[in-house]
């Protein structure tokens, strides 16, 4: 038949029917195979859910033969540690309201502990609690607050009431103005009492107020330790030493503007603060003055929340009545592990101040943080010098542990054009 049509084409077309056909058709072998196994596919395809059946066998012995994720003995210790939630049951709650407390002095009051009692901690209505600490200078600081209701998240009116008496007895002195020299340092002793208190009201959650008011009482003498105040300057440049003891009547409050995330650890956002404070002298009429003080602070994330970058501006001015001046006392100061960290406390020290501060903070651990920091201020007595010129600065590395309860202890590594600094405090630096 194939001859027949073939025969009836033209040569070409003849050649590609006779290809295409001897193409599609099984080649001789492969019909063999064929026959003489006819259940070759099927077999395959039995094969085929055989190894699928293995793999299935492998997965279910593989899950028979895993074991709990096991840990080293000290992963297992600090677990366990934090399980028992230790610092906050001891350094915060205490036994029965009683517990240890550390810090609380002024930088350079070396190394500090005492004891003290808290009550409320539980409470809806109030928290109270009063603290005694000594110094391995010297020094002795007793305090006492009551706060209704206890702090916590999203209150909308706080009322505190606090009272303190502390007796410093060799803070150091280096001159007033902002070349001061560190060949001039000298002491004092400073023994005040306070007791004052504020409300604080925040109706909308962005915008809060406060009042605050109290009396202070303060005498200063010479230190326990040379040369002292007096030996070193002149009267009439350290006004309020050496004078009677003096009582004061502080009224003032202050407008905060906050937007930080509370609710994100570590918090970001922003929080401005202008506070106004009035001092009156009841005793000698000579240190009658107001001090204004705006500070803000900024925390921007820098990818995860655990990389902060975070900035201060702060600037404070005092300015004395007329025919009045400023204590020394009651000066602010710039240097120390809250403001320039590359120098020692009250290093400068004057009427007027400016305040830089720099962080770059990385969570390394749930209880540490590390810090890069930059601090850059100056102090000055004539408004018009409210400027960054003629700044003083200082840079440095930082570690800080943490605790349940906000505990936090802070060393700070600085350095400044005089030299390095080690500065160990407690809570967060802003």
């Amino acid at each position: 038949m194939m001859r027949q049509i073939t025969s009836s084409l033209s040569p070409g077309i003849a050649v590609f029917i006779v290809s295409l056909v001897s193409s599609s058709a099984p080649s001789p072998a492969a019909q063999a195979q064929a026959t003489a196994d006819p259940g070759a596919s099927a077999e395959q395809e039995t094969g085929r859910k055989t190894r699928a059946e293995t793999l299935q066998e492998m997965r279910e012995e593989k899950s028979r033969e895993l074991s709990p994720e096991s840990v080293s003995r000290w992963e297992a210790r600090i677990r366990g540690w934090e399980e028992t939630q230790f610092p906050r049951n001891w350094l915060v709650k205490g036994w029965n309201g009683f517990r240890p407390v550390f810090g609380g002095m002024p930088s350079g009051s070396g190394f500090v502990l005492g004891a003290g009692y808290i009550h409320g901690l539980a409470a809806q209505y109030f928290q109270a609690q009063a603290n005694a600490r000594f110094s391995t200078r010297g020094y002795t600081m007793l305090d006492g607050e009551a706060v209704f209701p206890p702090p916590q998240v999203g209150r909308r009116v706080e009322l505190k009431f606090r009272a303190q008496y502390r007796d410093l007895t060799s803070l150091q002195f280096y001159g007033l103005g902002n070349d001061s020299s560190v060949e001039s340092q000298s002491f004092y002793q400073l023994e005040d009492t306070l007791f004052g208190g504020y409300a604080w009201l925040n109706p909308r959650g962005l915008l809060s107020f406060a009042a605050e008011g109290g009396f202070l009482r303060a005498e200063t003498s010479s230190g326990s330790e040379q040369p002292s105040v007096g030996d070193e300057f002149p009267a009439v440049e350290i006004p309020g030493f050496d004078a009677p003891r003096t009582d004061y009547s502080v009224v003032g409050g202050w407008v905060e503007f906050d937007v930080r995330d509370k609710w994100e650890d570590p918090q970001v956002g922003l929080v401005a603060r202008i506070t106004g404070l009035r001092y009156d002298d009841t005793v000698v009429n000579a240190f009658d003055f107001t001090r204004v003080v705006a500070d803000v602070k900024g925390y921007v994330p820098l990818g995860p929340k655990s990389r902060i970058l975070a900035l201060r501006l702060r600037t404070s001015h005092s300015t004395a009545d007329i025919g009045d001046a400023v204590p020394f006392y009651l000066m602010e100061t710039l240097g120390g592990a809250k403001s320039i960290r590359g120098f020692n406390e009250f290093r400068f020290q004057d009427t007027r101040n400016l305040l830089v501060n720099v962080e770059y903070r990385w969570e390394v651990w749930t209880f540490a943080d590390f810090a890069f920091f930059f601090d850059a201020g100056k102090v000055f007595a004539d408004e018009e010098d409210f400027d960054f010129k003629d700044m003083h600065t200082g840079y440095g590395f930082g570690i800080r542990g943490h605790a349940p309860g906000d505990v936090t202890l802070r060393f700070d590594f600085a350095h400044s054009t005089e030299g390095f600094k080690l500065h160990i405090s407690g809570g967060p630096s802003f």
